[in-house]
């Protein structure tokens, strides 16, 4: 599973960041969310769909990547919840290269 924001639809509530802070944070600059993770890993794909599905303008897309669907899976491996988080705070950092998709 990938999950994508949609960045132009965004209305950054950081709902989505408050449901997965590991998965998703804010820029700084503008407040737009943005994923941290290539890949969700499986114990977190129930709350990606809630949070996709809790997103006040709905601008989170989940993909399924199952065989056949036009997909292509991303090879990278998922980092740990714990992982991402730090992802996430070490791009906060040194912003630049994020557009919202993994």
């Amino acid at each position: 599973m990938r999950v994508v924001v949609d960045q132009d639809l965004c209305g950054t509530s950081g709902q989505c960041v408050l449901t997965l802070p590991g998965t998703f944070r804010q820029r700084e600059r503008d407040g737009v969310a943005e994923v941290c993770v290539a890949t969700v890993p499986q114990a977190l794909q129930a709350a990606v769909r809630l949070a996709a599905s809790q997103c006040p303008v709905a601008a989170i897309r989940v993909i399924e990547s199952d065989a056949g669907d036009g997909e292509r899976p991303v090879a990278d491996p998922a980092p740990s919840p714990a992982e991402g988080r730090a992802a996430c705070a070490r791009d906060q950092r040194h912003p630049g290269g994020h557009d919202g998709t993994v």
